[in-house]
């Protein structure tokens, strides 16, 4: 399993690797790392209370271009592209 730092490192690659335009829509959205998910799952955009948030697990995502195909695909739940269109930009 990565460490907390080399996947915090790997979510920060992910989101500079994203083009201005999509950084400006993301606006105040926060990206977080916890350890797992009771369901194993990879990430989660979430939005209890209003609240926006993507949360990427560890122990699910082995390695960093895990950790940015987690990142992008939650990110993209965020402008409303559900799992058939993730799975067909490639980002399932």
């Amino acid at each position: 399993m990565m460490s907390v730092e080399d996947t915090e490192k790997a979510v920060r690659q992910a989101l500079d690797s994203l083009p201005t335009w999509v950084e400006e829509e993301l606006g105040e959205i926060a990206v977080i790392v916890e350890d797992s998910h009771p369901d194993g799952l990879m990430g989660i955009y979430d939005t209890v209370g209003g609240l926006q948030r993507v949360v990427i697990f560890r122990d699910a995502n082995q390695n960093a271009e895990e950790v940015k195909q987690t990142v992008l695909h939650e990110n993209g739940h965020h402008f409303g592209i559900d799992e058939d269109g993730l799975d067909r930009l490639g980002y399932a």
